[in-house]
């Protein structure tokens, strides 16, 4: 690992702390800047989680809500001490033409207060979570939580509090944001149960616990050997002649417009019972909930096609997203470092096969488990050659590589949108086994996490909570209407439940 020591961090003046930025954070920073001209940040992390605090007859409302406001701001100074890096920002350096992570450590209360200021924010105008998150306001200079206190009813016997995390993909991903809010939640209640037992944090050596980068997390080695360089070189080929080997299929997108707008979030249900019965099902198949939403997402899309008088051959193509936590050396594979950029996409794409039919062909009224079950025979064996093992993470660095464009030293017009956009699928699993649905008195509502989308493809997240699953997208209004993405979304969930012949269970 020594050489990659660049990659460590230093410090580089005093209470200052710097490191060169891994490939995996380069292209989050390269297209946040070269998307910049929008007014938002590409692809940053938006995070959400409700609260309800029972309310009890002897408590002052007021007195309770001020109560919950330091508890919160105890944490977030806290999880500052445990995950610096959460203050931490990239700073592109002009003498070496490079991208450096930068932390500066807090030198007295004045300036812990100033970060408190900057990155706690307690919004107070009645907007719920995902209203908030839809304003799709700017991000700051460093990862911010925002506290809502959303319109409240005088019937209510719980006060409610929404939360919204929001930062810049280059420092934390997406189930780190999931493992963070975690962490943050154990330690508000800590503060609200024992408000006057923990002692005032003190900054000073919290620099120890700096997240390094994959590279570093994972032991990947600075150049591939030969035979796993080749192996790259094969995986690229086979990649490319895919992609140039007849119909692609993409999402149809309003064209007309040529600057994103505004990242917006929407979500489906499954009910209880039916997320149960999907479950069986897919046990009984051999199969997982995201390989058949994978599978659903590309017969989907395929039915979005313009038909024409022949029927014709198409493919669809995507990848599966992973979260390399699991393999990352310790203490890097624990709930201490959530805040990193620990993910990667699979070097091979996948492949699914698929036949748009002639426009006078009849339309069936239900998904054909038939043609359900043969894509999804695809998608599985493509998730089952899916193997993070050493030869994979020394090429993971090529991978983020690859799909990065050149960092703009000046500011630079808005790319166009993309043509051919796809549907992408990330799988947050089971969320309830991340975050509690209670801490002491905080009961919580349903988390999720998505990565803000100014381009003109779909993204789609995959995760369950209570025994509920949730398939929701982010999308960009200017390429995408609220109607149509719903539209899309549910009927996924159709392919998926008509397929695996789930019967719909009305009212559950």
């Amino acid at each position: 690992m020594g050489s990659n020591t660049h990659l460590l961090w230093h410090e580089t003046a005093p209470h200052e702390y710097g490191r060169e930025i891994d490939e995996a954070e380069q292209l989050y920073t390269s297209l946040a800047k070269t998307w910049a001209g929008t007014g938002h940040t590409y692809f940053a992390i938006t995070a959400y989680t409700g609260l309800s605090i029972p309310v009890t007859a002897s408590e002052s409302v007021t007195e309770l809500e001020t109560r919950i406001d330091d508890s919160f701001r105890y944490a977030w100074k806290r999880l500052r001490y445990d995950h610096p890096t959460l203050a931490a920002r990239v700073e592109y350096d002009l003498f070496t033409k490079s991208c450096r992570k930068i932390y500066r450590s807090p030198r007295n209360d004045s300036e812990v207060n100033e970060w408190l200021e900057e990155t706690l924010k307690f919004v107070n105008t009645g907007e719920e979570g995902l209203e908030f998150v839809n304003s799709d306001q700017v991000v700051g200079r460093f990862a911010t939580l925002h506290i809502l206190t959303p319109r409240q009813t005088s019937s209510q016997s719980s006060l409610k509090k929404d939360i919204v995390f929001r930062s810049h993909h280059d420092v934390i991903d997406g189930i780190g944001t999931l493992i963070l809010f975690n962490n943050l939640l154990h330690h508000t209640v800590e503060a609200f149960n024992s408000p006057n037992d923990h002692s005032d944090i003190v900054f000073g050596d919290e620099h120890q616990n700096l997240s390094p980068p994959l590279r570093i997390a994972s032991d990947i080695p600075l150049i591939p050997t030969q035979s796993q360089a080749e192996k790259f070189s094969e995986i690229k080929t086979a990649n490319k002649a895919a992609a140039e080997g007849g119909e692609i299929l993409s999402i149809p997108f309003n064209a007309n417009i040529t600057m994103p707008r505004r990242s917006q979030r929407i979500a489906t249900h499954l009910s209880a019972a039916e997320t149960h019965a999907l479950l069986s099902k897919c046990k009984a198949a051999g199969v997982t909930i995201t390989q058949a939403f994978h599978a659903a997402i590309a017969l989907a899309v395929r039915d979005v096609q313009k038909r024409e008088d022949q029927e014709r051959k198409a493919k669809y193509l995507s990848y599966l997203l992973a979260n390399l936590r699991a393999a990352c050396e310790p203490p890097y594979n624990s709930s201490s470092h959530a805040v990193a950029v620990y993910h990667c996409t699979s070097a091979n794409n996948l492949v699914v096969n698929l036949t748009i039919p002639a426009a006078n062909a009849s339309t069936p009224t239900a998904q054909p488990a038939e043609e359900f079950l043969q894509v999804l025979k695809q998608v599985k064996a493509f998730y089952q050659s899916f193997n993070p093992d050493s030869d994979y993470f020394a090429i993971v660095p090529s991978l983020f590589a690859s799909s990065t464009p050149l960092y703009p030293e000046e500011p630079c017009p808005v790319p166009p949108p993309k043509m051919s956009p796809s549907v992408s699928l990330s799988s947050m699993g089971v969320v309830d086994k991340i975050i509690q649905p209670e801490y002491g008195r905080f009961e919580v509502e349903e988390p999720w996490v998505i990565g803000a989308e100014y381009s003109t493809g779909l993204g789609l997240f995959l995760g369950t909570w209570k025994g509920v699953l949730c398939l929701s997208s982010a999308y960009n209004e200017a390429f995408h209407s609220r109607d149509e993405v719903v539209s899309f979304l549910l009927r996924v969930n159709n392919i998926v439940l008509e397929g695996l012949e789930v019967n719909t269970l009305a009212g559950e």
